[in-house]
């Protein structure tokens, strides 16, 4: 049986903290890579574009998590694509590999985080709040494996019944 440990986030992720460009360099062209600084068009589980710049500033490589640490702080979507990262947003890679056990304890663990948040108009966290964000993961890389293969398994289905709904609609 596996047991379960405690640890800080900056234990089993790296975290990249979003810088935007200057606005002149955005465009709505396709021209250079996906922008976004904040969660506007975040799906439920994968953003749209609307926006690229050619100035890249931070980048999420494809796969990576991205999470919103302004107002609102904490909502989650994985990036299909490189993108550059804008201030409203960071970049959350799993070292070990196991993007989506990471991003489903992320989910579990954002209460955590709204705890940690400040800022007086707009509510934010900064990379030590992730960095020190303490979660409990299992030991057992198969064990993280099987719990993220589960939760995925009611993602997808999630999603396709979403798309048969949207197809009855229209």
């Amino acid at each position: 049986m596996a047991e379960w440990i405690k640890c800080s986030l900056g234990d089993i992720a790296e975290v990249t903290m979003g810088q935007s460009p200057k606005s002149e360099f955005y465009n709505t062209d396709g021209e250079g890579l996906p922008f976004m600084q904040g969660n506007r068009t975040f799906g439920r589980l994968y953003p749209t574009f609307d926006t690229y710049t050619t100035k890249i500033t931070k980048i999420a490589e494809a796969g990576d998590i991205i999470m919103s640490v302004r107002a609102p702080v904490g909502d989650l979507n994985i990036t299909p694509v490189k993108m550059c990262l804008g201030r409203g947003l960071c970049g959350i890679k799993a070292k070990n590999g196991e993007r989506d056990f990471l991003y489903y304890l992320l989910k579990y663990n954002i209460s955590n985080l709204l705890n940690k948040e400040s800022g007086t108009v707009f509510g934010s966290v900064n990379k030590k709040d992730i960095n020190g964000l303490e979660v409990n993961i299992p030991d057992s890389v198969s064990i993280q494996r099987k719990i993220s293969e589960i939760l995925k398994k009611f993602d997808d289905k999630i999603e396709l019944n979403e798309k048969i709904n949207e197809n009855l609609v229209a």
